[in-house]
């Protein structure tokens, strides 16, 4: 049972709740009403799997996703292979694995070759990154936005910028990172992203497992807006993961449980 100084985090509860990707890393709990509402996908962090991104694009088939990631081209995909090659002559490693590694590649390729898929090998924070406001900038046309980050720690960077930039941004899944370290920042973003935005889902990632007071240490975190959708402000959950909507991230590790003292 989590403190009560953590109460700020109950999301609302929400009936239709679905999965966008898979049943692993990547996959995410939305609403089905805000998802369908969504036209336009900002995807921040890529890394090698796509699979919420493949959903979202299999969803309408005018939806279109900008990713964003600086670290991620051709020469990324190319140096896991090569690896997994050479692990194998120290039993590191598999052609089952190897073969993973080529698949991961050729998703790559296919979704950059997506006439409604854009890819900017840039980085997003603050500063001397790239913005929010440039990021909104580019869309055009006033699209329905479904904001999603996994960017390891950065995305405390942006959130500032986000209530300002809110009008378009209809659904957002956030994944917030290294909690053990960060709890003040992730108060403050939580605090400030509710002024506009209801809690919707929670689930806590097991690759990285608790923080000392039972607090996952890296925490998914879906969001509606306010303006656009309506909750029972009175019901929550209170209890995670839920079943048949949540699942570990890494499969063959037990999901991380997690309640509300209310």
């Amino acid at each position: 049972m989590l403190d009560k100084s953590l109460n700020y985090l109950i999301p609302n509860k929400v009936k239709d709740l679905t999965r966008l990707g898979n049943n692993r890393d990547a996959g995410y709990v939305v609403p089905i009403s805000s998802l369908k509402n969504c036209n336009f996908m900002v995807s921040f962090g890529m890394a090698e799997n796509f699979s919420m991104e493949r959903d979202f694009l299999k969803f309408n088939s005018q939806n279109e996703i900008h990713m964003y990631d600086h670290t991620i081209n051709n020469n990324y995909f190319y140096n896991r292979i090569y690896k997994s090659i050479k692990r194998l002559f120290y039993f590191k490693s598999s052609f089952k694995n190897i073969k993973k590694k080529f698949q991961d590649l050729e998703d790559y390729r296919n979704i950059i070759k997506n006439k409604n898929v854009i890819h900017f090998k840039e980085k997003i924070g603050n500063l001397n990154d790239t913005t929010i406001s440039k990021v909104i900038n580019r869309i055009k046309n006033n699209k329905k936005i479904f904001l999603k980050s996994d960017i390891e720690g950065d995305e405390f960077k942006f959130i500032p910028e986000i209530n300002k930039n809110s009008k378009n941004i209809h659904l957002m899944a956030i994944e917030f990172h290294f909690l053990d370290k960060n709890r003040d920042k992730l108060k403050e973003a939580i605090l400030e992203l509710k002024k506009t935005f209801y809690i919707a889902h929670l689930h806590g990632n097991n690759y990285a497992g608790y923080c000392v007071d039972g607090l996952p240490r890296v925490l998914e975190i879906t969001f509606i807006n306010k303006e656009y959708y309506e909750v029972n402000e009175n019901e929550y959950n209170l209890s995670f993961p839920i079943k048949n909507l949540d699942f570990p991230n890494i499969e063959n590790m037990k999901d991380l449980e997690f309640s509300f003292n209310v």
